[in-house]
């Protein structure tokens, strides 16, 4: 029977019936009894070798003893709660008030202000108070390590954590000490005060002045003030024809001023410089402006010697087109500049102007015209044109020195330090006083209808020994002659000729 129960346990039919036997066996009361036994031994043995396992101090490395108290289990239905367990405690950590650490300690010396200076500053630091007869501790002593009191009595801890009177008495701003002041008749004194008062209504303050500054007043320079005579040599052929052979001639086939200007009626500026430049260096010119008129002044030089000088200036101021039909025409201050260049001449200074006017043989009385933006218009240039021809009745085609119908652009120191700008003067009045006095207050290339370019020729005449007239310009001996700015050097001429 057993091996034939054998035989038919082992066979594949019958295996399953042996597993269905434990699953039956499993769900029996004993077995799992039996099973929830021995798991209830494992985990008791599991937390016994959890509690009974020494903790080790890290700082140390040393096994330190660890308190055990007996679990009370309370017995729930299917679960069990842990009341409390008992740990290491941490290091005690004790607190020392203020009053009653040692004197020789940072935070110590002041017992009134709670504060705690940094353990790596030596005594006295930043924020301790300095105390007389206690001797500062050493830089070394500073990192060592703080002297632990006893615990302090409760009231008397109660009263250190309490703010005293004393430290808020020193932190409050003092009493403003009162002043006894007089008052007197003149005014009320006022004392020096952090705030802001009322102003008292008898306060008198001294008017605000600011410091004078010497200013170089211009000089109005007139005829009657000159002090050196100024007059037209008689006789002698100075001023030649061979001062102005870098003048073209004016070609027969050239239009006239009036056909010029007419095809410049919307043109201004510096494009309409260009194109009257144009003109000119090609030769349509008046030719009675190349009969210069010579102007002779007499004074002495620094050494107290008797000079004459003598230059040459074109008649009149330049004009585009013929003897015939002409009209003056204005221009910037580099497009007189490159005209002067290339016939040789320059421009001339505020005091040869005025001896220029003096001995002029036909003195215009200026006819000024309404102001406005229409003042540098070719309409307005032409119209002015043609009040001073009325005028003048030809006398610039006779050949005669004119002066006063027009303002000139003349050199002068003032333009190295107003780059950028032109220098203006002249326009006489009966009376030998100019209406416009020296200015530099417009652009290089501004011109309009009351301007004109007169040229002075650079060959001049030291006492009849031929010169050149930059040169007696910049030299001190004689530039008194013909300049009231002083010596005006080669650098400003250049600087009048980049504008």
């Amino acid at each position: 029977m057993m091996q034939a129960n054998t035989s038919e346990f082992e066979t594949p039919e019958n295996r399953k019936s042996g597993f269905s036997g434990l699953a039956g066996l499993a769900r029996k009361p004993r077995f799992i009894a039996g099973a929830l036994g021995f798991a209830a031994v494992n985990a008791a043995a599991a937390v016994t070798v959890l509690l009974w396992t020494p903790e080790q101090d890290l700082s140390t490395g040393a096994v330190t003893p660890v308190t055990v108290s007996r679990l009370t289990p309370v017995h729930v239905p299917d679960r069990v709660i842990v009341e409390s367990v008992v740990r290491r405690l941490p290091r005690a950590q004790t607190w020392t008030p203020p009053h009653q650490l040692p004197v020789q300690r940072v935070h110590a010396s002041a017992p009134d202000l709670m504060r705690a200076a940094p353990s790596g500053l030596s005594v006295p630091g930043a924020d301790a108070l300095p105390q007389t007869g206690v001797p500062p501790v050493p830089q070394a002593l500073a990192s060592a390590p703080a002297i632990v009191s006893p615990d302090p009595h409760p009231e008397v801890l109660k009263s250190s954590l309490m703010p005293r009177v004393a430290a808020l008495a020193t932190v409050r701003p003092r009493i403003r000490p009162e002043f006894d002041l007089p008052e007197s008749p003149e005014g009320v004194q006022l004392a020096v005060s952090l705030r802001p008062v009322a102003r008292p209504e008898g306060l008198k303050l001294p008017d605000p002045r600011i410091a004078d500054v010497p200013e170089t007043a211009i000089p109005e320079t007139t005829l009657a003030s000159l002090p050196r005579s100024v007059e037209r040599p008689v006789a002698g052929a100075v001023c030649n024809t061979r001062l102005t052979r870098a003048m073209p001639n004016r070609k027969g086939s050239a239009k006239g001023g009036k056909a010029v200007m007419s095809g410049l009626m919307r043109v201004s500026g510096t494009d309409r410089d260009r194109r009257v430049a144009s003109e000119m260096m090609a030769g349509n010119m008046p030719s009675f402006l190349q009969d210069l008129v010579p102007v002779e002044v007499s004074g002495r030089a620094r050494d107290g010697a008797g000079v004459k000088i003598t230059f040459c200036v074109t008649p009149d101021y330049l004009a585009v087109g013929s003897d015939r039909d002409f009209v003056r025409v204005p221009m910037g201050l580099p497009a007189a500049m490159q005209l002067a260049g290339r016939f040789d001449m320059m421009l001339p200074t505020r005091r040869m102007v005025d001896q220029i006017y003096r001995a002029s043989d036909k003195r215009v009385a200026p006819s000024p015209m309404t102001p406005g933006p229409q003042m540098s218009s070719t309409d307005y240039l032409m119209r002015h044109n043609t009040t001073v021809e009325t005028q003048v009745r030809g006398a610039s085609v006779a050949g005669q020195l004119i002066a006063g119908h027009k303002k000139d652009l003349v050199l002068s120191n003032r333009l190295n330090k107003n780059r950028g700008r032109v220098a203006i003067y002249g326009w006489h009045r009966t009376n030998g006083k100019a209406i416009q006095p020296l200015s530099t207050v417009h652009g290089a290339t501004y011109a309009d209808y009351s301007h004109g370019v007169r040229l002075i020729s650079q060959t001049a005449y030291l006492n009849g020994r031929p010169v050149r007239l930059t040169d007696l310009m910049a030299d001190p001996d004689y530039a008194d002659l013909v300049s009231d700015e002083g010596p005006i050097r080669a650098a400003q001429l250049r600087v009048a000729s980049a504008n």
